[in-house]
């Protein structure tokens, strides 16, 4: 159960945090409870196993009780109770911050309030709303879809690629995330008590260096993760897949970026799930669903509640997240959460982006509707993965566009209505500050100009792949491709700080005319 997660994240930093409630002997009395109450079942157990993990993280039990004790509780008066003490921002490497998301989403689903009146008082203004609050509200809102949906399966993917210090705990590394206990935990939490629904991860070593897999297979060995598969990418490699070697070129790891290690994960459980006469997850007739994420916690797998709503009871044909650019979605940076439309405006390459938008609706015009294309929380049913991801080329920065792309002219040719291609939901994005930063290695204050120009590149040749030169999208697009064409990253750099200046801050969908690029670019 979750509940495991959680005491093991109070023991992990009760000794650094000592709370008001006895600090690490409540938390390893809280722990010896939990242990106890495992075999119990139904109301009273899950009771139980609550306020044992709610003694583990330090709550007062006032808080336990929520519903309960404060019947008649408003809204509002749930979020300022909730949100008493907790900070505005989220620490990425506080395992408590994010167990504690998941007990006060469970307080918040006990509480019997409506979720809609919550968000309505949460969600107004999220620069003063606690990160953690705005988190649990979303994962509450994930677990009630979760509710109204059928039997199914989830399998959630994740690639591996110098994250040696993300999966280690904050005590072991400055910016240790325990990122593989809390994605296990996030799922348990979302899944617990849901009869028919279940989930499985999958990671897939991108080439990962200092045995990031080895370490991974010490703890699923150790703890008994069943439901935790590892794959490697390497494998396809050296078993010259086709589909990779032969189609893609792909000679080694170094050349995929995340790209090929997602396809080759896609395929890989699309493949085992239709392995056996019933389906690798049980009897076929039960829908199986295949999602990717980020390999950090940037955003919660308790919000996968959302992805299965948005195919089984929105009846569309995939889903997605967002992080911005769409109602509920939630930028987490080092202040504050910020909503749509101050996230982007406080984007540092907000006009790159808003160019980059503007370019993509008249090259693409698919894309018609989404912001957010790059988001790694996309979801798809299996069966029709095979087919999908057989025309993604790319397997660098735009992947996910060019993945998502594939996506939605799958489904246009069977005859979809542009409305239920593909159900967006909004989400709650932490910026992981302290990894990127000890990443970080180049000093180059032109590299995100480079790196947006070579997405004005790469949408270029999407246009080209995707759209007939003879259809009247083409036509509309021509003059603008050509114009694209001449940049180089020094007119890109012009025109976009010639923007800049000219138009502040600038919405997504705002028009800027031919004319007015060709002159900021001059």
């Amino acid at each position: 159960m979750w509940i495991r997660a959680l005491c093991r994240s109070s023991t992990a930093t009760a000794a650094a945090a000592t709370t008001r409630r006895g600090g690490f002997a409540v938390a390893r009395a809280g722990a010896s409870e939990a242990t106890a109450t495992k075999g119990r079942s139904g109301p009273a157990g899950a009771a139980a196993a609550f306020a044992a993990a709610a003694a583990a993280y330090g709550l007062q039990q006032a808080q336990v009780q929520g519903g309960t004790q404060c019947a008649g509780e408003s809204p509002a008066d749930l979020c300022a109770r909730l949100s008493e003490g907790l900070p505005l921002t989220r620490d990425l490497t506080s395992t408590v911050e994010a167990m504690k998301c998941l007990l006060l989403a469970t307080e918040i689903l006990t509480s019997g309030l409506s979720i809609e009146e919550i968000k309505k008082v949460a969600y107004k203004e999220p620069a003063k709303t606690p990160a953690i609050l705005l988190s649990a509200v979303g994962s509450a809102d994930s677990k009630l879809k979760l509710q109204k949906c059928g039997p199914h399966h989830m399998t959630c993917i994740f690639a591996m690629h110098g994250e040696q210090n993300q999966l280690r705990t904050q005590a072991e590394h400055e910016n240790g995330q325990d990122l593989l206990h809390m994605k296990v935990a996030q799922l348990e939490w979302l899944f617990d008590g849901e009869k028919g629904k279940t989930w499985d991860i999958v990671a897939v070593d991108n080439g990962c260096s200092d045995d990031i897999i080895g370490l991974v297979r010490k703890m699923k060995m150790e703890e008994g993760m069943t439901q935790v598969k590892l794959i490697n990418l390497q494998e396809a490699i050296d078993g010259s897949i086709h589909f990779f070697k032969e189609e893609r070129g792909l000679k080694n790891t170094k050349e995929s970026r995340e790209g090929a290690a997602i396809l080759y994960a896609l395929q890989w459980a699309a493949k085992q799930s239709a392995s056996t006469k019933k389906g690798l997850f049980g009897s076929s007739s039960r829908p199986h669903f295949v999602m990717y994420t980020d390999s950090d916690l940037s955003t919660d797998m308790s919000l996968c509640g959302l992805l299965s709503a948005g195919i089984m009871t929105d009846g569309c044909s995939m889903s997605m997240g967002a992080r911005y650019g769409v109602p509920e979605s939630f930028l987490v940076k080092d202040k504050s959460a910020l909503g749509h439309p101050e996230s982007h405006y406080d984007q540092p390459n907000m006009m790159k982006i808003v160019f980059r938008h503007y370019l993509r609706l008249r090259l693409l015009p698919m894309l018609t509707g989404f912001f957010d294309t790059q988001c790694a929380f996309k979801c798809f049913k299996i069966e029709d993965i095979p087919q999908i991801i057989d025309k993604v080329q790319s397997m660098g920065r735009d992947f996910d566009t060019d993945l998502l792309l594939c996506a939605l002219q799958f489904y246009q040719k069977q005859g979809i209505p542009q409305n239920k291609l593909c159900k967006v939901y909004g989400t709650l994005f932490t910026e992981d500050f302290a990894e990127s930063n000890f990443r970080a290695t180049s000093n180059d204050p032109d590299k995100y100009f480079k790196t947006y120009m070579d997405m004005t590149t790469a949408i270029l040749a999407m246009h080209k792949r995707y759209i007939d030169p003879k259809s009247p999208q083409a036509a509309d697009a021509k003059d603008l491709v050509a114009f694209c064409n001449t940049l180089d990253v020094a007119k890109y750099k012009k025109m976009i700080q010639t923007l800049e200046a000219e138009l502040g801050p600038t919405l997504f969908d705002y028009d800027f005319g031919l004319a007015r690029l060709k002159k900021a670019a001059s």
